[in-house]
């Protein structure tokens, strides 16, 4: 056999490790460039393809927007109030003016407080002429309007405001007015509402107190002793024949009769 020289396996051993080292630097490479390639080409269609394509979608998905407010109807205030506090015969609602929708009247002032139009009725003998609304619009203190006639045209009411003489203060100035102007800031019941409303009352009627019972007096005189009496129990036995065979009779407890 050939002996290997000592030299000759160095020189290998250095040839096998330098090549490994270079296999080593060249799988790196390769599996940096893997790692690092497929990323790059994912982005770019990220930021060209994929978010115009989502703009459109979200067009095209509120390209109706704005069609229900054709079709759905504004609320419609149906409910009426019962305004609180103590109220004139004079004091109308909404029923008062539907029903007087196209006739005028005179407004002579308007006032935050409804005791001053209802001292100012005291004061009148001709009040039955007179009639009060309470305003209550939106973002605002709630009024009251103090008007003075019914009429059926607008003639008749400038007529009547040219003859007015109700010897009101010199800053009020009073106008013509017709009522379908407050159909939106009047949303109560009247006074001639309430008053015609059927009113459900309890009669009471007075009811007899019987006496109370007497019980008599019992005196010691009165009680007798009670008798008692022994009580006894009998019992038969008989056979299957009918005869009798034996009869016990024992004593039993005692009752007590009063006379």
């Amino acid at each position: 056999m050939l002996e290997q020289h000592p030299a000759d396996t160095t020189i290998i051993r250095r040839i096998l490790l330098i090549g490994g080292g270079v296999c080593l630097v060249v799988a790196g490479v390769c599996l940096f460039l893997i790692n690092t390639q497929p990323l790059k080409q994912a982005s770019t269609p990220v930021d060209e393809d994929v978010q115009p394509q989502f703009q459109a979608e979200k067009l095209s998905a509120i390209s109706n927007l704005g069609v229900m407010v054709n079709e759905v109807r504004p609320l419609q205030q149906t409910t009426r109030v019962v305004a609180s506090g103590q109220h004139s015969a004079e004091f109308r609602g909404t029923h008062f003016i539907q029903e007087n929708l196209n006739n005028y009247s005179l407004e002579l002032f308007i006032t935050s407080k409804e005791e001053i139009i209802q001292d100012f009725l005291d004061k009148r003998a001709d009040r039955s002429k007179f009639i009060y609304l309470r305003l209550a619009a939106e973002h605002q203190p709630e009024r009251y309007v103090l008007l003075y006639g019914n009429y059926a045209g607008e003639a008749d009411a400038e007529q009547q405001l040219q003859q007015l003489n109700l010897a009101l203060p010199k800053t009020i100035h009073p106008r013509t007015v017709q009522f379908k102007d407050y159909t939106d800031l009047v949303n109560d019941m009247g006074t001639e509402e309430l008053s015609n409303q059927k009113l459900y009352s309890i009669e009471l009627k007075p009811a007899v107190i019987p006496p109370p019972a007497i019980v008599p007096k019992v005196s010691s005189a009165s009680v007798v002793a009670p008798v008692s009496h022994a009580l006894q129990t009998t019992v038969t036995r008989h056979d299957r024949e009918g005869n009798v065979v034996s009869v016990t009779r024992s004593a039993g407890l005692e009752a007590s009769v009063p006379h």
